[in-house]
């Protein structure tokens, strides 16, 4: 049998054990109660079920803490049924030296670490057979300063904990664990001792699972798989767009670091575009949405199939992409987005009416070196020259030079009061336009008395982005009408509208948000609340992760 190599390791060791017992006088009881617990879990799982249950039982009579004394005709006594079990395995079986069980020669299906902590040397080595027969590398310690060391060295997808160590209490790694795992590693307690105040701490202080020992084979792996599965799952969906299925922002900078860090030790170059879909408002506004979403896919998948194999794509946010463009030199990296700019012109779009359209892009192109081997300064470069790009025509790929005098994109924002009653227009004007912020954009604020004359006025400028504060009652036209005049051309990318409104009532919120608002104000209001709350608008315009 599979499991008759283990039962002669758990003999051994138990015989070790009663061999250091008899060279003592007394044995601790909880020494006592420590060496059943651990017989519980280990022999059950690995197939001795009667002995497992016969620790059981004998736990019921014992406490974990008592220092009572045991002599040697006490606890020959109290193991009774364990020692005749020893007997006869001594009789029967000839004692074998242990194989080594620390390493398989089946080959690893993947590279995710578990690792192993467990103060039972059997129990551990049958996991780690267990695991490593089904292709998963497992690394086991017997204690928690080992452990620890382990997961902060191999940074394991899948942990496995004891909460009785040697050197401390599981819970203690545990607390350890969940202040450093930052990949979604997953802290599975084991313990024969699943009573509900250790599930229920287990689990408060960050584990995934609790498993009861004694464990079954085939629904241990099984769970690893389906652990480790979901765990690359969550991973995928992380750090990939959903609309268009390429990286996003956040993978763009892990691997923007992994360059730099390439660069600083090794000197290898890189290069970095950044690319905006041209004139994509208009994309939207003349086929629909679901047609620019489809522009957005068609263009993400074009640039998958035709880049190089080792060039890093992702989406930046909203119609703006970037491309990591590994041991590549600014020259090169300018052929190759040209190359792409000139595919991506010949493919041929279609409407809903089956109406062909084209559309293209333009890119800005900055090079690491000594004096921008930075993230931020990098992407700052690279948006500079696609600002040239965009200001010089478009359909174009600019290259940043420290030789070249780049103008500095500006971003624009402007706050818009719409208000009947002047004292509320006087005080928003007053207090926001003492508005100071952090970054590259300027702020504006305007006001109108009315809904007709702000809508009626030329109020909008592509190169702004906007907040508009919104009173729900006025004259000649309601602030609802507005808001649904604001909706039809402008979507909450451009155009962020906060109603004003002195209405309570669970129905006007409703009306409100279903007709595109996207907050609202309750009169009277503090102007400092509402400040604070519109530079949480400000950074939603201005943030590109989606």
């Amino acid at each position: 049998m599979a499991n008759d190599k283990y039962q002669q390791m758990m003999y051994e060791k138990i015989q070790q054990q009663f061999q250091d017992w008899d060279s003592k006088s007394f044995i601790i009881e909880r020494d006592l109660y420590g060496f059943l617990h651990s017989l519980k879990g280990t022999a059950g799982s690995i197939g001795m079920t009667e002995l497992s249950a016969i620790a059981a039982e004998k736990l019921d009579v014992i406490e974990a803490e008592n220092e009572q004394y045991w002599d040697s005709e006490s606890w020959h006594n109290f193991l009774a049924p364990i020692v005749e079990a020893l007997s006869f395995f001594e009789t029967n079986y000839t004692s074998q030296q242990s194989e080594d069980v620390e390493a398989s020669q089946l080959p690893m299906k993947h590279q995710d670490f578990i690792v192993v902590i467990d103060d039972d040397t059997v129990f551990m080595s049958y996991m780690k057979n267990v695991l490593e027969k089904s292709g998963f590398l497992v690394l086991v310690a017997n204690n928690g300063e080992r452990g620890l060391k382990l997961i902060y060295e191999f940074n394991p997808a899948l942990v496995f904990l004891d909460i009785m160590l040697p050197d401390t209490n599981g819970f203690s790694i545990l607390e350890n664990i969940t202040k450093i795992k930052a990949n979604q590693m997953y802290v599975a307690v084991m313990s024969v001792n699943d009573s509900r105040e250790n599930r229920k701490k287990a689990y408060d202080l960050g584990a995934f699972d609790f498993i009861a020992k004694p464990i079954d084979e085939e629904i241990l792996v099984s769970y690893v798989h389906n652990r480790l599965n979901y765990k690359r799952m969550l991973e995928h969906s992380i750090v990939t767009d959903e609309l268009t299925q390429v990286y996003n922002r956040k993978y763009f900078d892990q691997q923007m670091k992994r360059c730099l860090q390439n660069y600083q030790y090794k000197q290898e170059p890189f290069t970095v575009a950044m690319t905006d879909l041209d004139f994509f408002k208009k994309v939207n506004d003349t086929y629909g949405h679901l047609i620019g979403d489809d522009v957005l896919k068609g263009f993400a998948g074009l640039v998958m199939s035709e880049k190089r194999e080792d060039d890093i794509f992702c989406r930046y946010g909203g119609e703006e992409f970037v491309m990591l463009l590994p041991n590549t030199n600014a020259d090169e990296a300018y052929k190759e987005m040209e190359r792409l700019r000139v595919l991506l012109s010949q493919k041929v779009f279609f409407s809903e009416q089956k109406k062909p359209f084209n559309v293209t892009y333009s890119s800005g192109i900055a090079q690491v070196n000594a004096d921008h081997a930075h993230p931020k300064k990098l992407l700052e470069l690279a948006d500079r020259a696609l600002y040239e790009a965009k200001k010089t025509g478009r359909n174009r790929t600019v290259v940043y030079t420290d030789a070249q005098v780049i103008e500095e994109p500006k971003k624009g924002i402007k706050i818009i009061v719409i208000d009947d009653v002047y004292i509320i227009r006087n005080l928003i004007m007053t207090g926001f336009n003492q508005l100071t912020v952090d970054g590259d954009y300027t702020v504006e604020v305007a006001a109108y008395s009315d809904g007709l004359s702000f809508l009626n006025d030329a109020w909008y400028d592509p190169n702004y982005k906007y907040i508009l504060l919104l009173d729900g009652m006025m004259p000649q036209m309601d602030g609802i009408d507005v808001l649904r005049k604001v909706r039809e051309k402008y979507s909450s990318n451009e155009v962020i509208v906060s109603m004003l409104t002195g209405r309570i009532g669970e129905n006007y919120v409703r009306e409100a948000l279903e007709n595109g608002a996207d907050d609202y104000i309750v009169k009277p209001f503090n102007i400092a609340d509402v400040r604070l709350r519109l530079m949480n608008l400000v950074n939603r315009l201005f943030s590109k992760v989606h």
